[in-house]
């Protein structure tokens, strides 16, 4: 080994000292640089796996929040129908109050009228009742009793209207 310029001394003297520097990088950076890697790749682990966690849960919020927003929405178009129906009856009702109402006055209205028409022919009568005592009283130029007259009168004006009303 001489002879290719190698002293085997140095040489086991460097392989010593190499075996030795191994050792110490071994102990001293190799296992704290794999353990600090080591460590990074669990934390990395960790971080994905919390990522996912994370992707899953927030997934899952978002299938909550469309289910609440549908049924926000359903609920939403329950109200506006029955506030609708409600306004449909409310309208019927008060249509229907206000045809009672009307028929109310109508018939109200009728009976001032048939009233009226009543006193009208009261009146009418007493008038001709009056009139045919004076004109009976000329004729006869004498002047009778007022209440015999009425009397006369009254059944007289009785026949004729019930005679009439038979003839029609």
């Amino acid at each position: 080994m001489e002879a290719l310029g190698i002293d085997p001394l140095r040489l086991v003297w460097q392989i010593v000292n190499f075996l030795l520097l191994l050792f110490l990088l071994q102990r001293l950076l190799f296992k704290p640089i794999l353990r600090l890697m080591d460590n990074r790749a669990t934390k990395i682990r960790e971080s994905i796996d919390e990522a996912h966690r994370m992707q899953k849960l927030a997934d899952e919020i978002r299938e909550m929040n469309e289910k609440e927003r549908e049924t926000a929405r359903r609920d939403a178009a329950e109200i506006l129908d029955t506030a609708r129906r409600m306004a449909e009856q409310y309208e019927a009702s008060e249509k229907d109050r206000a045809r009672k109402e009307a028929e109310l006055l109508i018939e109200r209205a009728k009976d001032e009228i048939q009233l009226e028409r009543d006193r009208a022919i009261s009146d009418v009568r007493r008038v001709a009742v009056d009139l045919a005592i004076d004109a009976a009283g000329k004729v006869i130029e004498q002047k009778l009793d007022r209440d015999q007259h009425v009397q006369l009168v009254e059944r007289f004006l009785s026949e004729t209207s019930a005679a009439g009303d038979g003839r029609r």
